[in-house]
């Protein structure tokens, strides 16, 4: 090992070359910015341009002069070294935020300079080349004082084999890039579009993450360590829920426009499908969409239906919703604190938080999914995060405990009715427990790890098995969505009905064809496989920093070629910032084994099992990975706080800031059989209560006979006595439900989405989606907007006949009110 003098000489050599490096990049920068021939003085450059060449310049030859000097000047560089040594901290701060500030000069495009600067833009421009040298300098300077804080260089000893460790990882993964580049699998082999990674970070988060956290982690450094990770997750939940409920969400492809008469966006899309199956259950319809018995998705489903049953509105369910998805980034810092490090949980919670706000921010720029959304996506996202803390916590003893891996088969068998891909992780957590123990000791956990999946998820399935005749964890649809992937030339949506088709034949019949197509062409289907599951690793590695450009968000994803589709191509500026991304990663990997061997690469071993099954659905990118493409972010959280931990380790006084050694965890206490029969009542119990709420569930509204309706009519003071005419005469259509989503569009107004409610009409119309027996869209003619049409209000629709593509007439019986269409007064045309 050398000593510590020679190791200060290597820095000074490494810094004076740097420095001249520098230099010359400065002075290559202001000479190739254009001239002015009118103010040229010699040479074509201006007096300002030789100035500032010059003050560049001097600089750096006085390093090459030191350089040359050699040892000559070791004299000098101690008593430098002495003088920075003697300097308060406070002053390192001062001159490390002035540098700061420099570089973010330095740094920002044009356009940015312009917004914060106005005129003097093009002068700050034509000075970046000289900031950068500053901002050089400054970075110098910082080192050397370090270094004259006496480092204690002995300390990087116990990382070598860390070092060592991680080299090897990252060769693995170049490794790993160099054959998806030289076969191009994961590059545009298959044929099917490219998606777009979720949400990007920028690195100028990544630099306030990491800067917070260690604000944080020195501020709890007094505190006991159960206190302290109890008060770190609160706080990491209230900063979350605090920054998600602050950001303004913006009209998407998943939820509406506010329009009158109630002015609040309703979901669309799958959003819509979710809250209609809700809104089915709250009055006892159970878990259907429109004719659909087997839904997607029940656990969220319920989840909705819970809230919507206490909270009057639809944006006090978003902030509900809001507030229970802010425990993502806190599961996600008890994860990697108990991976790695309380930094690594901060900074990884962090960044959580600041990509799920640029999500927000960017709902109406590139389609994603958020937590303003009424979508599954972000959801299951933190569900599988509980699952990883779970698994962890099984995998860290030294012996299996039965009881914990019921629990956590149980956990995610729930989870799988949230998302079906979650299927393909159960495998993986049998693998993982087989390499921690071995067979002979684990087979018993993961026979009881399987049985809490089978307790929880198969309930489900034969509830659809009993309904619509067909082993499904999902609807029907998704199985015509897979038949229209495994093609040779794949469509994007699911394939349509054949006529008077039940939905139980609909799925055998497209299931079938995906069976036929795997024996006809299994060569192929093995290669879109490959190329999916390898497309959707690197989309997944595409979420970290790809710029050192400051932009500002929406001008991020406007720039670089990632946003809306990607064709497997990196920017130029991208290649620095993704090699460094490969090397944090690959720390953060070797980190995480050294300290927990198999038990660390739970994450990854779910990224494999998640990705897997998007892979066998030939899809990649979008909202698909949203689940699980946090699992790259956690070593990428490691693999820095590592490296802050090397650089702690050389001043080791500052003992919150220390590497701890690896946990130890003690073997379980034995469960007693009373803690085994909860259990497993319990599972059983949650698996079996979305058939018990549709067996105690009685329906809320009925078919309506028009003696009824007469009745309720001539209660109503303003009912127009031609209205009980047609009703006498049997010449209406009555329909009885709930009114959903209520919006008036006028005349060419609406969205060109595909959707019955809201897809351009040529006259003004009240649009909502009646649930009940009878459920369907409903368009009524009106010149104006209603003033009173709440949200979820029982409704009576009264239409001319079962074909009308309009209503007549809608009662609202809670209100007491009437509203007739426009073209009330034109009556019912006759019927021949």
């Amino acid at each position: 090992m050398k000593t510590p003098q020679q190791i200060l000489d290597i820095i000074w050599r490494i810094l004076a070359l740097a420095l001249l490096l520098c230099a010359v990049a400065a002075l290559a920068g202001l000479l190739a910015q254009p001239s002015q021939a009118e103010n040229a003085v010699w040479w074509g450059f201006s007096i300002e341009r030789l100035l500032l060449a010059g003050l560049v310049a001097v600089p750096g030859l006085a390093v090459l002069w030191v350089l040359a000097r050699g040892r000559a000047m070791q004299p000098r560089r101690q008593a430098a070294l002495a003088w920075l040594g003697a300097q308060p901290a406070g002053l390192g701060i001062a001159v490390g935020a002035a540098g700061l500030g420099l570089l973010g000069l330095a740094w920002l495009p044009l356009e940015r300079l312009i917004t914060f600067f106005g005129s003097w833009a093009l002068y700050l421009q034509r000075l970046q080349p000289v900031f950068g040298y500053l901002v050089a300098w400054i970075a110098a300077g910082l080192v050397l004082w370090a270094v004259a804080q006496r480092p204690d260089w002995a300390a990087w000893q116990p990382a070598r084999s860390l070092v060592r460790s991680s080299l090897w990882v990252c060769l693995a993964l170049v490794l790993v890039i160099v054959i998806i580049l030289t076969t191009r699998v994961g590059l545009g082999q298959d044929a099917t579009r490219w998606a777009a990674p979720n949400a990007p970070i920028l690195l100028t988060q990544c630099v306030l993450a990491l800067g917070l956290a260690i604000a944080l982690l020195a501020a709890s450094a007094r505190l006991q360590l159960r206190r302290a990770d109890a008060a770190l997750a609160a706080l990491v939940w209230l900063l979350a829920a605090a920054a998600w409920t602050l950001q303004p969400a913006q009209p998407t492809y998943y939820n509406s426009v506010p329009a009158a008469p109630n002015y609040e966006s309703y979901p669309l899309s799958d959003a819509f499908n979710h809250d209609v199956i809700a809104q089915n259950v709250q009055i006892g319809e159970g878990f259907r969409f429109g004719g659909t018995v087997a839904i997607r998705r029940p656990l969220y489903v319920m989840f909705l239906a819970a809230a919507e049953s206490v909270l009057p509105s639809y944006a006090q369910v978003i902030q509900l919703q809001v507030l229970v998805l802010a425990l993502f980034p806190a599961l996600l810092y008890l994860l990697a604190s108990r991976m790695h490090h309380r930094l690594s949980g901060l900074l990884l919670a962090g960044l959580m938080i600041f990509r799920e706000s640029n999500a927000i921010a960017l709902g109406d720029v590139i389609n994603l999914s958020h937590a303003k959304l009424l979508m599954a996506d972000l959801p299951a996202a933190l569900s599988i995060t509980l699952v990883a803390v779970l698994a962890l916590r099984w995998l860290s003893p030294p012996a299996p405990d039965g009881r914990r891996a019921l629990v956590l088969g149980g956990v995610l068998g729930a989870f799988i009715l949230l998302r079906s891909q979650m299927l393909t992780v159960v495998p993986v957590f049998a693998v993982l427990a087989l390499l921690v123990w071995g067979l002979r000791r684990s087979w018993r956990a993961v026979l009881l790890f399987g049985l809490g999946v089978l307790l929880v998820a198969a309930p489900w399935v034969l509830r659809n098995r009993l309904e619509m005749g067909q082993w499904a964890i999902e609807d029907s649809v998704v199985s015509g969505f897979l038949a229209n992937r495994y093609r040779y030339e794949a469509g994007t949506f699911g394939l349509p009905f054949l006529e008077g088709e039940s939905e139980g034949d609909y799925y055998a019949r497209q299931m079938g064809a995906v069976r036929d197509f795997i024996r006809q062409d299994p060569g192929f289907v093995a290669g879109f496989v490959i190329d999916n599951f390898a497309r959707n690793q690197l989309i997944n590695f595409m979420t970290l920093p790809t710029s050192h450009v400051l932009r500002e968000l929406e001008s991020h994803v406007r720039t670089l070629p990632y946003w809306p589709s990607w064709d497997g191509h990196l920017a130029a500026e991208s290649w620095p910032v993704v090699a460094l991304n490969l090397i944090l990663v690959s720390i953060g990997l070797a980190a995480s084994w050294q300290r927990l061997r198999w038990a660390g690469l739970v994450p990854l071993f779910i990224n494999l099992g998640f990705t897997a099954n998007l892979a066998l659905a030939r899809v990649a990118g979008w909202r698909y990975n949203l689940p699980a493409d946090w699992t790259v972010l956690v070593y990428y959280a490691i693999g820095i706080a590592q490296v802050c931990l090397w650089l702690a380790a050389l001043w080791p006084r500052r003992a919150w800031l220390a590497a701890p050694d690896a946990p130890r965890p003690a073997a379980p206490a034995p469960s007693t059989a009373r803690a085994w029969l909860l259990t497993l009542l319990a599972l059983g119990l949650a698996g079996c209560s979305y058939s018990l709420i549709e067996a105690f569930s009685q329906p809320r509204y009925s078919k309506l006979s028009a003696a009824q309706v007469i009745s309720q009519v001539q209660a109503l003071p303003d009912a127009p006595a031609a209205l009980l005419t047609l009703l006498e005469e049997g010449k209406l259509d009555i329909l009885n439900g709930r009114a959903l989503y209520p919006s008036f569009f006028a005349a060419g107004e609406g969205e060109t989405l595909g959707f019955a409610l809201t897809e351009v009409q040529t006259f003004p119309r009240l649009s909502f989606y009646l649930i009940g027996p009878q459920p369907m869209p409903v368009l009524l003619p009106l010149a104006d907007s209603p003033l009173q049409f709440p949200h979820a209000s029982d409704a009576i629709v009264l239409r001319c006949s079962s074909h009308a593509p309009s209503a007549l007439a809608v009662i609202l019986p809670q209100y007491g009110t009437i509203v007739p269409s426009s073209h009330f007064a034109d009556g019912c045309p006759e019927i021949e």
